[in-house]
């Protein structure tokens, strides 16, 4: 897999990053970086029959590295001049060549791909400005004004000649098929990119979009896609797949007749041959944004749209079969944004507690495979994660592996999985990795599922958890179809049931059928990992790796209120007088309230601190006490006067956030934590 890593985060300097794992992900075969001084970034990647691999990108380091061939193209002048390259990596991951593109024309190449004889495509597109034109050989498909066009260019296996460039085609996508023909696709706001007659949507359409708040329209984006001939001359067919509304495409294949697959996102006019689900949040209005995934394909004339279904978005690939995968995500539904969550085919049988929210979880990734004839839905693996983006999906054999972008370590983690070796709750940019392999026979009727663990607390997905800290697993077959409490703390085996990390078991609090509440158990302190296992009836679940940190503490939330405004979910209080606080029960000005953290009591065997919780903005800690062996209660007094951390619906009740800091503590004499910031929000009369 190939993607960008960060080397100087003050100027953000960034380089390419090619990885190399073992089919099982759970070995490094190799880590190369490569690139120049300034700003790097591979955009695609490929890889041949003998293992050898293909980044093609986009440089704005004048110092990128060229072998000694490889002057196709001039060096960057800096940060508005980037220029297309492509290096070819051995096996071992040594460099064979590497080669800037397009001259001295500012570009990004977007795609590459490599047919049985090695001859390697390259598509992308060219940077606007009055620099010069991208280069085109003759007898190819060439536009006089290359600014913010395609190019498409073929370079022979040594790296070192251009077989053709075209400009004015090509794009974000690319395919080839076994007569060499060459497929791309892509998204442009521009009415002049090349139809033929008799395609599918032979003229580009044109409409205005805008984003809320309008303050003036646009030409908005539409998909399309060319088939082009071996030498880069002739266009075979090239046709829009759009609607009105903006079309983004994510995702090209072919399969062995020439029929078409493209996926991305699109708005409400997009032709689906099979109608959308409802969308529950925002208005539908072809003016503004409003987008759902799409998987399309194309009959081999380019001429007939055999399907459109709502799935997708994120990358397709066919296999030798015909049988068709596509990635995407599902979002949660935010200003402006419309939520997907559970009403897409892919993820109808997701439990709600795993998929987008307005708490915590913001994005999720899938993987699905589709009928070739049909475009109905076989099969879907859901990814999980609250911060996932897909990106790249490939197929290798019958394994289905995809690939993205994350900012929190909160993805399911199979067991001897390669992962950095100390996670904690921080956010931190990333990157995943995940393989599905739909040939697999079904797990047996009865086999317990996990479809996604999430604090018991906030309901976000765990990432690295603490002992003691209080868990939740979502699924199906976990345990008995009425649910069952245990009597104590210290359960081990309910109903059948048990959870354990590595050698150790977990205190049981609650099991059924779709849930399981459990304690993280007393890990072995020096593990930055445990192996979770759950067994219901003596059948188990595909194992996790859970990494484990010091210190991650959470709110319990009211999950009967809904989110107020940006200052946090409403939390799980008592006033003063033992009432639960609500809208109807608000505290009062100056009095007490308690609330109840998790992920905070300490391991007793080893800290030697208690926690030390501070606030601000007139808040204070009255004191702090064990609710249970592993829910902390902290008592809180609400400011005599409110200031600025309010949001007053009506003219005496206000929804009041507040902030408390684990300030850290110590472990042998040594600082083992330096503490995390949690908060949420509390109903306050501001009338006496």
């Amino acid at each position: 897999m190939a993607g960008n890593a960060v080397v100087d985060p003050a100027t953000s300097q960034s380089t390419v990053l090619v990885v190399k794992l073992n089919p099982q992900g759970s070995q490094y075969l190799y880590v190369r970086y490569f690139g120049g001084s300034v700003k790097d970034a591979a955009n695609a990647i490929a890889v041949d029959a003998a293992g050898n691999v293909y980044v093609a990108g986009s440089t704005a380091s004048p110092d990128f590295p060229v072998t000694s061939d490889g002057h196709l193209g001039t060096p960057s002048t800096g940060l508005t001049s980037q220029r297309s390259f492509v290096v070819k990596l051995d096996p071992s991951g040594a460099i064979v060549f590497s080669d800037l593109l397009g001259g001295s024309a500012g570009s990004a190449a977007q795609a590459v791909a490599v047919n049985a004889r090695g001859q390697i495509t390259v598509t992308g597109m060219v940077s606007d400005g009055a620099g010069p034109a991208f280069p085109s050989t003759v007898g190819a498909y060439s536009v006089a004004n290359t600014a913010n066009h395609p190019y498409l260019l073929e370079l022979d296996p040594t790296g070192t000649k251009i077989v053709f460039s075209a400009t004015g085609i090509g794009g974000s996508a690319l395919a080839l098929d076994a007569l060499g023909n060459i497929y791309v696709a892509g998204s442009t706001s521009l009415l002049d990119y090349p139809t033929t007659p008799g395609a599918y949507q032979s003229t580009i359409p044109a409409f205005q979009i805008c984003f809320a708040p309008c303050h003036g329209t646009f030409q908005g984006a539409n998909q399309y896609v060319t088939k082009v001939d071996p030498t880069g001359s002739t266009l075979i067919y090239s046709t829009a797949v759009s609607g009105n509304g903006n079309t983004t495409n994510s995702g090209l294949a072919v399969d062995a007749g020439g029929n078409v697959y493209l996926t991305g996102y699109a708005g409400p006019t997009y032709p689906y041959t099979v109608t959308p689900p409802a969308i529950p949040i925002g208005p539908v209005n072809s003016i503004f944004s409003f987008e759902l995934p799409f998987l399309s394909k194309l009959d081999p004339a380019g001429k007939t749209l055999v399907f459109s279904v709502p799935v997708g978005g994120a990358g397709v690939q066919v296999d030798s079969q015909g049988a068709i995968y596509v990635s995407g995500g599902a979002g949660s539904g935010f200003a402006g944004g419309y939520g997907i969550a559970n009403n897409l085919p892919a993820l109808a049988n997701v439990p709600s507690p795993c998929l987008p929210n307005n708490l915590g979880i913001r994005s999720s990734a899938y993987v699905s495979e589709i009928d070739a004839g049909t475009g109905d839905l076989l099969g879907s693996q859901f990814i999980g994660g609250s911060t996932l983006v897909t990106s790249a999906l490939a197929l290798f054999g019958s394994t289905v592996w995809i690939a993205g972008a994350a900012t929190l370590p909160d993805f399911p983690l199979t067991a001897n999985a390669v992962t950095l070796p100390s996670l904690g709750p921080i956010p931190l940019a990333g990157a995943y990795l995940g393989a599905v392999d739909f040939s697999q026979p079904q797990p047996p009727a009865g086999t317990p599922q996990i479809f996604c663990i999430v604090d018991s607390a906030d309901l976000v997905p765990v990432g690295a958890a603490v002992r003691y800290q209080v868990l939740t697993i979502f699924g199906t077959a976990l345990g008995p179809a009425a649910g069952v409490s245990s009597s104590d703390n210290s359960t081990a085996t309910l109903a059948g049931v048990s959870v354990n990390l590595g050698s150790v078991s977990a205190p049981l609090l609650y099991v059924s059928s779709t849930q399981i509440n459990f304690a993280v158990p007393l890990v072995d302190f020096g593990q930055n990992v445990a192996t979770m296992q759950l067994t219901v009836n003596g059948a188990s679940a595909a194992p996790r790796q859970l990494p484990l940190t010091f210190s991650n503490p959470s709110l319990f939330i009211n999950t009967a209120q809904i989110e107020v405004s940006s200052l946090g979910p409403v939390v799980l209080a008592l006033n003063a007088d033992g009432s639960m606080n609500s809208p109807t029960k608000p505290a009062t000005l100056g009095s007490a309230v308690s609330v109840f953290v998790n992920g905070l009591i300490r391991d007793p065997r080893v800290i030697q601190s208690p926690p030390q919780i501070q606030t601000i903005n007139g808040w204070s800690v009255i004191g702090f006490v064990p609710a249970n062996p592993f829910v902390l209660r902290v008592d809180l007094r609400v400011p005599s006067a409110l200031v600025n951390n309010f949001a007053c619906s009506a003219a005496s009740l206000c929804a009041v956030g507040f902030t408390l800091y684990d300030v850290g503590f110590v472990s042998t004499g040594q600082i083992v934590s330096g503490g995390e910031a949690f908060g949420g929000v509390v109903y306050v009369n501001r009338t006496q």
